[in-house]
């Protein structure tokens, strides 16, 4: 690909940060369709997303991307923590070592939403799975106490923003 343009500097607000996270599994995404670099997501019939509320300010998703032997590869991360140590949130959390894999949908700070773990070029060959699952107590009475939980995927290409809401699709 040849560079075709150049960037303009944007002088609107960009703050970081993650607002909403939501996880389905690969399986219940029946198509992932795209249009100009925007991914529009039709679920199964009765699959849904589900929203994971984290602790506020420890969320984000990064892409790394190299090119190794002339080919592009991008690493996507998504990094959050759960706050408590207790069942519910164990039971959760357990679902994420699934090796099937998932497709996530992250709303950044801006509004936009993105889709990870899913390319147009590769499909859903490449999922989002669970990297590692730090869990902690604490060491003194003010520490918190949950998990750190870390889903990775690797694509050839950058993550695509999507048109669909988190709340049309949970």
């Amino acid at each position: 690909m040849a560079l075709a343009a150049g960037l303009s500097k944007d002088c609107a607000a960009n703050s970081g940060g993650i607002k909403r996270i939501a996880i389905a599994n690969e399986a219940d995404v029946a198509s992932v369709a795209y249009t100009s670099n925007v991914a529009a997501v039709t679920m199964g019939t009765a699959k849904v997303f589900y929203e994971f509320e984290f602790e506020q300010d420890t969320a984000e998703w990064r892409e790394n991307g190299e090119l190794i032997n002339g080919s592009l590869k991008y690493t996507q991360e998504l990094e959050f923590f759960i706050r408590k140590n207790n069942d519910t949130n164990r039971t959760a959390l357990a679902e994420l070592g699934s090796n099937c894999g998932f497709i996530i949908l992250v709303e950044d700070m801006n509004g936009t939403v993105y889709i990870l773990g899913h390319s147009e070029d590769l499909a859903d060959e490449r999922p989002m799975k669970l990297a590692s699952d730090a869990t902690a107590s604490g060491k003194e009475l003010t520490d918190l106490a949950g998990s750190t939980m870390t889903l990775t995927a690797m694509s050839v290409a950058k993550a695509h923003t999507c048109s669909d809401t988190i709340d049309s699709l949970i």
